[in-house]
């Protein structure tokens, strides 16, 4: 009876210890993390050594050390940190594959990090990030077309992953595919209408709408059509977009703002790729034209390009969506109920 009560206080204080042990060790992350966030990266380290003498292992410890260290650009060590995380193979494992992938990005090692990030997604292939971070490496390398590919995919995954819309249309504008960039960066204003990104985007939307189209003069316009890309499925409606760019002098469009005549374009262009669907199939067509050209038969195109040039700043801009919440709110609603085929 006694042994049986010796054996049953050991295993308390054991249980008792572990617990305690695990407080503390928390106790040590979440200061680290505080520490971390103040910009104290040092005074992070310090915390998260404490926490490893407690339990070297620790995924969260270990990851958050890394992430101190990639701030800290010391890359070597965040390397160090979050292969233990990886080896371990229990939490944080993805995080810790795009980390490492990242810092060796960083370090020149593109290679080395396109290979952490397929063996990373090997193990989470539904991860959007590990998708978005090697189209980003390929994009560096100028491999834009395996870089389109895992964009693509990341999207399927999550539609609403803004920074994947975004490094799409650039991807897509540095191989000439003027449509396929309009596409991308106009669902990446629509996610992100403001700030510094939406300004750069808004600016290199506005760029492709009136590539190729000059005014001489208000009786003189030329437009100088390419034929580089003509061959492809898009060919059609980049001259449509060259026309509706110089259609903007002619008669009926006299008297309108710079906002209605987008919202206009906008509109056309919608409806011109919406009427060509019928022919064409694939990842732009069934991913981006269904969506917009949804937009239009449901009378939303309006509502949508006044939100995604709010950027611009203009008081006309502003003074409509001020003005017209209701449409906004309709909009909003119709966006949120919407499914894209993947």
């Amino acid at each position: 009876m006694k042994k049986s009560l010796r054996v049953i206080l050991i295993f308390t204080m054991l249980v008792c210890k572990a617990y305690g042990q695990t407080d503390e060790l928390k106790k040590y992350i979440d200061k680290g993390i505080e520490l971390y966030d103040k910009g104290d990266y040092a005074g992070a380290i310090a915390e998260y050594e404490k926490a490893l003498k407690i339990d070297s292992k620790s995924a969260l410890a270990n990851y958050e050390m890394a992430s101190t260290y990639f701030a800290m650009e010391k890359y070597d060590k965040a390397i160090e940190r979050v292969d233990v995380v990886i080896d371990e193979n229990k939490d944080y494992v993805d995080q810790a594959y795009i980390l490492k992938g990242s810092a060796q990005d960083l370090m020149g090692k593109s290679k080395d990090a396109i290979k952490t990030y397929k063996k990373g997604l090997k193990n989470f292939p539904q991860s959007h990030l590990l998708h978005y971070n090697l189209a980003y490496t390929y994009y560096n390398m100028k491999e834009y077309k395996d870089a389109e590919g895992e964009l693509q995919e990341a999207l399927k995954i999550k539609p609403s992953h803004a920074s994947s819309h975004l490094l799409l249309g650039y991807i897509m504008r540095a191989q000439g595919s003027r449509v396929k960039s309009l596409l991308s960066f106009y669902n990446f204003l629509l996610l992100e209408p403001t700030g510094k990104r939406a300004k750069n985007a808004f600016a290199a939307l506005d760029e492709q709408m009136k590539k190729g189209v000059t005014r001489e003069s208000e009786k003189s316009t030329t437009i100088i059509i390419s034929d580089s890309k003509g061959s492809d499925e898009f060919s059609a409606a980049e001259l449509m977009l060259s026309l509706l760019e110089a259609s903007k002098g002619l008669e009926k469009n006299e008297g309108k703002s710079e906002a209605q005549l987008f919202a206009d374009k906008t509109k056309s262009f919608f409806s011109v790729l919406g009427e060509m669907k019928d022919k064409n199939k694939g990842f732009w067509w069934d991913y981006y034209v269904d969506f917009y050209y949804a937009m239009v038969n449901e009378n939303k195109v309006e509502a949508f390009s006044y939100y995604v040039t709010q950027v611009k700043g203009d008081a006309e801009i502003t003074d409509w969506l001020t003005k017209n919440k209701e449409q906004l709110d309709a909009f909003s609603k119709w966006y949120e109920g919407y499914e894209r085929k993947k």
